[in-house]
């Protein structure tokens, strides 16, 4: 009789465990990372984004992801890595040279709320176009010359759409010189 009262409390134990390992913020989220190249080569720099399109019943929030030096991307929603929410999505695409025309604010904690402010303000922005072609901002207000071409940084301008599984998902993403973009 002493052993099922045992069982008895390591069952809802091991349950309540479990449950404490679910983040319970409804979101059903499909890891994604994969390799984005442009005329035949990687992007080393710049950012993806997947929008859920809300036509072909996704919805959620927007996931993130940065293009590292090998061309490079893992997807984010709430956390780092943590995916993107299963369905369809638009995509935009930002490849920037690696190296910035010109240094932006760097905010810290001493910040002013009005730094910050303009940061954001600025961020993603593209400015005139410059005898490199045209730039864009990041965060922190530092210039970088657009690689990609420009359309490409609007998910409803792109033309670029991704479905997103269940589980782990691996996407390379080909854009041709045209702009046009095929994801295998």
């Amino acid at each position: 009789m002493h052993k099922h009262r045992s069982v008895r409390w390591v069952v809802p134990a091991l349950l309540a465990g479990l449950l404490g390992c679910s983040n319970n913020n409804g979101l059903t989220l499909g890891k994604v990372r994969g390799t984005v190249t442009y005329k035949g080569q990687p992007l080393t720099a710049g950012e993806i984004l997947f929008v859920p399109d809300e036509s072909k019943g996704t919805t959620g929030p927007q996931a993130l992801g940065s293009i590292g030096s090998d061309g490079s991307f893992t997807m984010s929603t709430e956390e780092s890595g943590d995916g993107a929410i299963v369905g369809i999505h638009k995509v935009a695409i930002t490849g920037r040279d690696p190296k910035p025309l010109s240094q932006g604010t760097v905010i810290t904690e001493k910040s002013s709320a009005e730094d910050v402010l303009k940061a954001k303000a600025s961020m993603g922005a593209v400015t005139k176009k410059t005898a490199e072609g045209p730039t864009v901002r990041d965060r922190s207000g530092a210039v970088y010359r657009l690689l990609t071409p420009e359309k490409l940084r609007d998910p409803q301008a792109s033309g670029i759409t991704v479905k997103v599984e269940r589980g782990s998902n691996v996407k390379t993403i080909t854009i041709k010189e045209d702009g046009t973009a095929m994801i295998e």
